[in-house]
């Protein structure tokens, strides 16, 4: 049985969609089956996939009514489900978040984002569903950082110990159907990605 993982930021531009599909391609690299569901009004996610045309990677398709019932057939042929999700207050967010294993909201270092948190946080409580908060597109000069994650409060403790730099190398590889990893397999960009797979892998087998 695979593990269920949702990506969801309330505020628009977090990069969740960009992060997501590097760690989906991170763990398909690494000889996971991976399923890609996009739930996103965007559907960023589906356009990526359908430029990189990768058949080791699982597009689902879905629709609100059923994607319950799509994601636990996912579940079931796949190592992994990547799940793009809509971050507003919904029904449908508090069904996906039930269905998932772990929550991961991308987060950059700044206080309109971190507020935006809210909606996500409380639906991962309710539901009592782990979330971890990946700090993404942090500038490479951030000493106001500490002051803005003070804004946390008690949701400090679900940060996770991998960060995103603020890398022009996650967006250009993107728009290609890529990822940094794959185009600039040395650089800081990939690191970082393969950081979060090792991260994420660790915490999904204790969940």
């Amino acid at each position: 049985m695979g593990k269920v993982v949702t990506f969801a930021q309330q505020k628009g531009g977090s990069g969740k969609t960009t992060a997501l599909a590097h760690l989906a391609t991170a763990w398909s690299m690494a000889g996971r089956s991976v399923a890609l569901v996009d739930l996103d009004p965007q559907a960023s996610l589906s356009r990526w996939a359908e430029i990189r045309a990768d058949p080791e990677l699982t597009l689902v398709e879905t629709k609100d009514y059923r994607a319950s019932s799509d994601i636990r057939a996912a579940r079931k042929a796949h190592d992994y489900v990547l799940i793009d999700c809509p971050g507003a207050a919904s029904t449908l967010l508090d069904s996906v978040i039930r269905d998932s294993d772990l929550i991961v909201a991308p987060c950059q270092p700044s206080a309109m984002d971190v507020w935006a948190l809210g909606s996500v946080l409380d639906a991962s409580r309710k539901a009592r569903t782990e979330l971890r908060i990946l700090l993404n597109r942090v500038p490479p000069r951030h000493g106001s950082i500490e002051e803005v994650l003070g804004l946390l409060g008690d949701a400090r403790a679900l940060l996770l110990a991998t960060q995103f730099g603020n890398r022009i190398a996650y967006g250009q590889a993107f728009l290609s159907g890529a990822t940094a990893n794959e185009t600039q397999p040395r650089s800081t960009a990939a690191a970082e990605v393969a950081g979060l797979r090792a991260e994420l892998t660790a915490l999904l087998n204790r969940l």
